[in-house]
């Protein structure tokens, strides 16, 4: 698995909730290196359990990179980041195998 590092939430009521933007840089931590994936995000689980593959699968999300995305943020609907608990920062980690993608907060 892969993990980004502390990333400052950025949350904007015109962004659909299947979507997060992150800087190339980031998206370079988790091993991406296109401009769009297609992921599997979880939410509000522990990393225990995703580590195990065994949490429920939030929605499908487009994992946009871009270089207008400020290093070290990540954008996501105002939706998504009120069911997330409205945290401040975040953490990504990718489970490459599984192809499923963990907000951490």
């Amino acid at each position: 698995m892969k993990r980004t590092g502390v990333l400052k939430i950025i949350h904007d009521t015109a962004f659909p909730i299947n979507r997060l933007v992150v800087h190339p840089n980031t998206g370079f931590d988790l091993g991406f290196m296109q401009v769009k994936y297609v992921s599997k995000m979880c939410i509000n689980t522990g990393i225990e359990e995703f580590k195990t593959g065994c949490v429920d699968v939030f929605c499908d999300v487009d994992i946009m990179l871009l270089n207008e995305c400020g290093s070290q943020n990540l954008e996501m609907a105002q939706k998504l980041w009120e069911k997330i608990g409205m945290p401040d920062n975040a953490l990504l980690i990718y489970n490459e195998e599984t192809n499923h993608i963990l907000i951490a907060c």
